[in-house]
């Protein structure tokens, strides 16, 4: 009878497990909860966990519930642990960071926080654009024992074709630019929709009726361009500017042309 007894108060004293715990580590340089970010950074996420004999933690980002990157770590039995990781986060919206333990005896603990991804400024600019702008302005040329001449020139078209990436900083791109055939690259700001880069030292020939003759000087042309996105088109304004010399037979001087552009580009991909 004592023995039974004996028993009884034993079992009655076995402790039951202690459930495992799991909270969002609040320090310097780790998102938490609303957290704002750019997709394509790096995040570092912190978890901190306690229990007993814990075993495993995994964490995992998701958006509208399907995972976009999982990461597990085995925990040798110990009491607690702290997490850190960092993940590249490819997404756009509300992203859900979740962290799971698990202890020896199989119980479980979760945390979730939301994140917030946004595009980078820069990156809806990327793509290939082509398309015609229209140029107007004005010719003027000098040319030695003559008078100077000017022409006016209203929407010669100017094919232009261009390949624009990301820059060192989500407010810069990179745009190859072909224009008239002749390819140079330039780096461009953006702000908002609208993207604005200078390109120069251009090579243009400009061909015109002089005298009976065509003359075609080739005039190293600046181009100060702003680009508006608007439903996958980069609408174009801007101005420029260039200058050369010109040597036909008895004929030498300067050429120099000035006006603005301006047209659309269709985004091919």
């Amino acid at each position: 009878m004592a023995c039974c007894i004996g028993l009884m108060l034993l079992a009655s004293c076995k402790k039951d497990p202690v459930a495992p715990t799991i909270n969002v580590f609040n320090g310097s340089g780790y998102v938490t909860e609303n957290a704002q970010v750019y997709s394509g950074d790096e995040i570092t996420v912190g978890f901190v966990a306690s229990g007993e004999n814990l075993t495993r933690i995994e964490v995992s980002l998701l958006e509208s519930g399907t995972v976009l990157t999982t990461h597990i770590e085995d925990i040798q039995s110990l009491a607690s642990y702290n997490y850190s990781h960092t993940f590249t986060v490819e997404a756009n919206g509300t992203v859900t960071v979740t962290g799971t333990v698990t202890d020896a005896t199989g119980q479980t603990a979760t945390k979730s926080f939301n994140i917030l991804v946004d595009e980078k400024p820069n990156a809806k600019f990327v793509g290939n654009y082509q398309g015609n702008a229209l140029f107007t302005g004005t010719m003027e040329a000098n040319i030695a024992g003559m008078d100077p001449m000017q022409q006016e020139v209203t929407d010669r078209e100017m094919p232009i074709v261009l390949t624009i990436t990301e820059g060192a900083t989500m407010y810069e791109v990179v745009a190859v630019c072909k224009i008239n055939d002749q390819e140079t690259t330039a780096t461009g700001t953006v702000d908002g929709d609208k993207v604005s880069f200078v390109v120069t030292d251009v090579p243009y020939t400009f061909n015109y009726e002089m005298n009976g003759f065509t003359v075609s000087p080739t005039m190293i042309m600046t181009y100060d361009i702003t680009g508006t996105l608007v439903d996958g088109q980069l609408n174009l304004d801007g101005t420029c500017k260039g200058d050369g010399e010109i040597n036909l037979f008895i004929y030498s001087g300067t050429i120099a042309i000035d006006g603005t552009i301006g047209g659309s580009l269709d985004k091919t991909e």
